[in-house]
């Protein structure tokens, strides 16, 4: 197989095998038939498969792949399967049918014809896209609708949530000049969303916490309170001093008597002082008797000096205790209703410490006096302090006498903070809360409006779950609404540029009124653009009811003309014609042929089948001086166009279709009767029902030769084939024979193939015979001479 290129671009060589694909049941290249060229007509009547042959090829122009049966084709020496449609060997097609006269300018989604033809399969098919298209948008614009409702309810219910907390804040928090009188909405949104985006979750206040902010928050200051000031006594000192005093003893002439009765001394002792110096008389100033005078000096050497001394000493640490006890006296505490309520019970245990702790160095005070009490009365003997308290306060019991030893024992091993620190230590907790308080009181502003926030902020703490339920929601409608705008976006970005490639079909509607008129030969119909096409007018309206020929002229007119479009390269594409004069008369067919050889002259390839001989014998005579000039230029060259045809065959008994060579009747012969002839001619030595399964169409074919024949031989009678056929000679019984066929199995003037019929197989070849007897009796010569033609050519 030679390699058929024209610079880098692989022609289609064959079709080299298609099966089941429609009429082509079991179709191969035929042994010895040539391969396409670059020009190709396909010559074949109706029904002998050129449609199914173009449908095919369209498929290599949509990249689809082949579904029904399977093909194999040869670009060059390239083999490409028919679900390999999208292989980069193949080159870009384009084919015109009667789908295309359809698809590119008229049919819409409704099936009716509109005003506004949208020209180009390609600009037709995007403009139904675009319907399609605008219907979806449609329906994605009511839900965006219905979206953007369920948006709007969703930021409603969050905006009245937080409308109705900011309301509950605002009631429980407003007072004179306060910052929550006004609180709305807006700021109760602000917050919420910082909680919601914090990354600790905030816990909500106890009971016990919110009622002290609650208290708080209605609070109004208080006074500021002195704090108290207390000096304690050193009761480590005074315990030492009292322990050494009551050691100590005095060194005297002891008079018995009053040794052994303390009271009695005590009493002559103050009675020897009213005796002595200044008072000093010979008489007793009790009994007023003379005082025997060794009397005063036994007295004198039982109270000496040292005795006199040890109750000074004893006076002076008595009055000493009697000064540190008075400190209890004078301790000038608050009443606990002073403080603010969160302070008071603190306070109040303070206040308590403190009183204990005084109560306390009060008794152990209490205590040494008595000891040294005790002392003044037995100066002459040595006491132990801790003994003697013993005895004084008692023991073994846990009453406050227990606590009074505790404390002085404590005192006894020098600890200085049994009492006074002690004590100390209790009024700097009183002292404390007290400062607390002025604290307070300095700050009250601000406490009031730190109370005022941490219960709001509260509030929003406890609704955050409810707060995220409803944003959840919103930005759930959120995406939704999001998604169908996006969708109805992505719509009109695809509408729009559906659009736009349309309008790059459109051409200048003087154009294609000016090639219109020249094609139809007319100048009725008008192309006025409008949005993306045109509206079509005749006689200023809109021409709704184009007739077929007007369709067809003005479909392939926009398909010649889309080939110079900027999608499709003319020098390296296929171009497919099928058929392009369907009913048209004889000056539009010559138009069509004219438009046709000037604008696709330059395809790399290109097919043309029809079934119209007079647009045939055009195309054969146009290919045959392209083959002629090609031989001009080189000598024994390949001929530039080739010629083939379709007919139909019988496969397993079943029409199937068949390519093959051109007959040389049909290209050596200026009309299509010779070829009629010759197949009549040949069928009729045919024995009866021999090889007649390749030849549905004789029927048909009798048909056509007939009234060729009859409008030259009777051209002044018009009428049926009866009428016309009654003028010549012949046997009626023939003749009836012949008219009784063609009406019966024929099909008018279309050379179409029947279904198969084997009462067709039994008697074609005798009503054939009887056929071409009628031609010999009415004119020999004729006869004579076109079956030399039939047998030599």
């Amino acid at each position: 197989m030679n390699k058929k290129t024209l610079g880098g671009f692989q022609m289609l060589t064959r079709i080299h095998r298609l099966r089941n694909y429609r009429i082509f049941r079991d179709f191969s290249w035929p042994v010895g038939l040539h391969d396409f060229g670059r020009y190709n007509v396909i010559y074949g009547w109706n029904g002998s498969g050129k449609t199914t042959l173009s449908t095919l090829l369209k498929h290599l122009q949509q990249r689809q792949v082949l579904t029904e049966g399977t093909a194999e084709y040869f670009f060059g020496e390239s083999r490409v399967l028919g679900v390999n449609a999208d292989d980069p060997v193949v080159p870009k097609v384009r084919v015109f049918n009667r789908e295309y006269v359809g698809r590119a300018v008229f049919e819409t989604r409704g099936g009716q014809f509109p005003p506004v033809y949208y020209f180009g399969e390609d600009s037709a098919e995007k403009q139904r896209l675009i319907g399609e298209l605008e219907d979806q948008r449609v329906a994605q614009r009511d839900e965006q609708a219905r979206q953007a409702q369920l948006l709007k309810g969703a930021n409603e219910t969050r905006e009245s949530f937080a409308t109705d907390k900011a309301k509950e804040i605002r009631t429980l928090l407003t007072a004179a000049g306060g910052t929550y009188n006004n609180f709305n909405a807006g700021p109760y949104k602000v917050e919420m969303q910082r909680l919601a985006r914090a990354e600790l979750a905030e816990a909500c206040l106890s009971d016990e916490e919110r009622t002290a902010l609650l208290r708080m928050k209605d609070s109004r200051p208080l006074p500021a309170l002195e704090l108290v000031a207390v000096r304690f006594p050193d009761l480590m000192q005074l315990r030492v001093k009292a322990a050494a005093l009551l050691r100590k003893t005095v060194v005297s002439t002891v008079v018995q008597s009053l040794a052994d009765d303390q009271a009695v001394a005590a009493w002559v002792g103050q009675g020897l002082r009213l005796h002595q110096h200044d008072r000093a008389t010979k008489n007793c100033r009790f009994c007023d008797q003379p005082l025997p005078s060794h009397r005063i000096v036994q007295l004198e050497e039982h109270f000496n000096d040292e005795f006199d001394q040890q109750n000074r000493a004893i006076d002076a640490l008595l009055s000493e205790i009697d000064s540190a006890s008075k400190f209890n006296d004078t301790v000038p505490t608050p009443a606990h209703e002073a403080l603010y309520e969160a302070l008071q019970p603190a306070y109040q245990i303070a206040l308590k410490t403190l009183r204990t702790q005084a109560s306390l160095l009060f008794g152990a005070l209490t205590a040494l006096k008595s000891a040294l009490e005790r002392k003044r009365e037995q100066p002459f003997k040595s006491i132990e302090l801790d003994s003697l308290l013993k005895q004084v306060l008692g023991s073994g019991d846990n009453g406050l006498g227990t606590l009074i030893l505790g404390m002085l024992a404590v005192a006894a091993e020098s600890v200085p903070f049994a009492a006074s620190v002690e004590g100390a230590k209790a009024l700097a907790a009183l002292n404390d809360q007290i400062n607390k308080h002025n604290a307070l009181t300095a700050s009250h502003d601000a406490e009031v409006r730190a109370a005022r926030d941490r219960l709001a902020r509260d509030s929003m703490v406890g609704a955050l779950d409810h707060w995220r339920e409803r944003c959840a929601a919103v930005e759930q409608a959120t995406t939704a609404h999001d998604a169908a705008r996006d969708a109805v976006a992505r719509l009109d970005s695809q509408i729009q540029e559906l659009e736009r490639e349309v309008r790059q079909y459109v051409r200048p509607a003087e154009e294609l009124t000016r090639d219109v008129a020249a094609y139809l030969g007319r100048d009725e119909l008008q192309f006025v653009p409008e949005h993306n096409g045109y509206t079509v007018m005749r006689g200023g309206y809109p021409a709704t009811n184009l007739s077929d020929g007007e369709r067809t002229a003005v479909a392939f007119l926009y398909f010649l003309k889309s080939l110079e479009g900027t999608d499709f390269n003319l020098a390296d594409g296929i171009v497919v014609i099928d058929d392009p004069v369907s009913s048209l008369d004889a000056n539009s067919l010559f138009s069509a042929f004219g438009f046709l050889k000037s604008r696709a002259l330059n395809a790399k390839q290109l097919f043309i089948l029809t079934h119209n001989f007079s647009f045939f014998r055009q195309v054969r005579d146009w290919f045959d001086a392209l083959n002629e000039a090609a031989k001009r230029v080189r000598p024994r060259p390949e001929p530039p166009a080739r010629f083939f045809m379709l007919h139909a065959t019988s496969h397993e008994g079943l029409r199937a279709a068949k390519l093959g060579p051109m007959d040389p009747f049909l290209t050596k012969f200026e009309s299509e009767y010779h070829y009629l002839f010759k197949r009549i001619y040949e069928a009729s030595k045919l024995e009866q029902g021999q090889g007649l399964e390749e030849h549905y169409g004789l029927p048909n074919i009798a048909r056509r030769l007939l009234e060729s024949y009859l409008a030259y031989r009777v051209p002044g009678r018009s009428g049926d084939l009866r009428g016309k056929l009654s003028e010549i000679g012949g046997d009626d019984v023939q003749k009836a024979r012949v008219l009784r066929f063609l009406h019966t199995y024929s099909h008018g003037d279309v050379v179409a193939q029947p279904d198969h019929d084997p009462t067709i197989l039994l008697e074609t070849p005798a009503v054939l015979r009887d056929l071409l007897e009628l031609f010999r009796r009415d004119d020999q010569r004729h006869y004579d001479q076109m079956v030399e033609l039939a047998i030599r050519v």
